[in-house]
């Protein structure tokens, strides 16, 4: 009796013992062994579709003694629809960061630019970066709130960086006054495009015109890469560190333009088409003269045109402005003067084209006469000239530094010309011929001999 009685006692021990020993074993907090890690910041260059002109960065953890590596990815996103920027543009794109296996073949078969850093962490960085990473890519924790400038693909792998430097990254950068603008540096990317560069630079308000610091700057991946290869920090023992160890390009891209150091200059090219815009409605004054319905009819279709276009891109910063929730799109000086109300130009030019009794003919066009459509028009312009000139002479005052020079240089001419009619604009002529003349030319003075 007494033997049976010892064996569940002795049985009931060794559970508790090996209960006891699990729950000390959990309850420690052991130095996870970070010897055999290599961390490298992969940055990818652009690629075709819109969203990912700015290019791409990852953080990649490879296991040296299992050749087994890890990607830490802060740019999966996944929308409903098959269109994206529908799905963006309503708010229903999702984003979220992944770890997953290493695969470049999707980024190689777009010919893109790849470049790999390793990182010089030092163990307590490792294991920091890594609770981190591994924390964030939990179902309940890998969804974020996108923003392209404050929170995207690139800031999650620049503050995992953060981490791995104990907080030197952001210590030494966050002050540290940024070369460019968010707005220049936004525009590096989009110079491919022409069209794509002006409506970009056509929606973004001031905000993106105010002053950053480097730590804002590395929004971009190209910004990490630029900072880190020269970056240098205390690890925790008190020793100097080189960020970056070395550096590997694993494919040049044979096929894509580089993006650029500096944004390219708008508002020369825009100036030039915008003067010469006006200069063809300032000529067809004399079109008009000569040929009466044919100049009031491309006078007409003309204005229509000028509506159509800048009207359609009024319409898009209205909705933008007002619809969307996008910090960057909001304090936009420019739908003062370019918004939805210059469509009106589009039926007013087709009547103004058509004619009316009192602007047909050779007499009507010589007398000056203008029908009632001619003149909404010119208010219409007048209006948009005088809110342009406000915007540009604005720029003096502190609270107004919105870089909206191409559209001023490119409406600004147009606006005058269309404003005035050739009409008033012969008559401004005139006057400057008369105040330029000699007082002597008109006049006649008496002269002793």
């Amino acid at each position: 009796m007494r033997g049976f009685l010892k064996k569940p006692v002795v049985f009931i021990l060794v559970l508790l013992a090996y209960a006891y020993c699990a729950h000390a074993q959990e309850n420690a907090a052991p130095e996870r062994d970070t010897g055999d890690l290599v961390f490298k910041l992969l940055v990818f260059g652009p690629s075709d579709k819109i969203f990912i002109w700015w290019g791409h960065a990852a953080l990649v953890v490879e296991n040296t003694r299992w050749n087994f590596s890890r990607v830490f990815d802060w740019g999966i996103f996944s929308y409903p629809s098959d269109n994206f920027l529908w799905d963006f543009v309503n708010d229903r794109v999702r984003y979220r960061c992944r770890a997953g296996p290493l695969d470049l073949g999707e980024y190689l078969g777009e010919d893109r630019d790849i470049a790999a850093y390793v990182l010089d962490f030092d163990a307590a960085g490792k294991r920091a970066v890594l609770d981190y990473a591994e924390n964030k890519v939990l179902p309940e924790n890998c969804y974020y709130d996108y923003h392209e400038f404050r929170n995207n693909c690139s800031t999650g792998i620049r503050d995992l960086i953060d981490i791995g430097t104990h907080g030197r990254l952001r210590a030494a950068t966050e002050e540290s006054p940024g070369r460019l603008s968010l707005r220049q540096h936004a525009r590096r990317f989009s110079w491919r495009d022409p069209l794509a560069d002006w409506l970009l630079d056509f929606l973004m308000g001031q905000n993106l015109d105010e002053p950053v610091s480097v730590w804002q700057e590395m929004f971009l991946p190209a910004e990490i890469a630029r900072v880190a290869g020269d970056f240098r920090y205390a690890d925790a023992s008190g020793a100097e560190r080189k960020l970056v160890a070395s550096a590997q390009i694993l494919n040049a891209t044979k096929t894509r333009h580089p993006y650029l150091q500096e944004p390219l200059r708008q508002w020369p090219a825009c100036l030039v088409l915008g003067t010469f815009a006006a200069m063809f409605f300032a000529r067809l004054k004399t079109l008009r003269e000569k040929f009466p319905r044919a100049g009031r009819i491309l006078w007409g279709l003309g204005q229509s045109l000028c509506g159509l276009l800048l009207g359609a891109a009024g319409c898009v910063l209205f909705f933008a402005y007002f619809l969307m929730n996008n910090d960057y799109v909001q304090q936009n000086a420019n739908i003062l003067f370019v918004n939805p109300l210059l469509l009106a130009a589009v039926p007013l030019g087709v009547l103004a084209a058509l004619g009316s009794p009192r602007s047909i003919g050779a007499l009507g066009a010589a007398a000056g006469r203008a029908s009632f459509p001619e003149r909404l028009l010119r208010v219409l312009w007048l209006y948009v000239f005088v809110a342009g000139s406000a915007s540009l002479l604005a720029r003096v005052l502190p609270g107004f530094f919105q870089q909206n020079q191409a559209l001023l240089a490119l409406v600004l001419p147009v606006a005058f010309v269309l404003g005035h009619g050739p009409d008033e604009l012969r008559a401004i002529r005139a006057r400057l011929r008369r105040r330029g003349a000699s007082p002597t030319a008109t006049g006649t003075t008496d002269r002793a001999e």
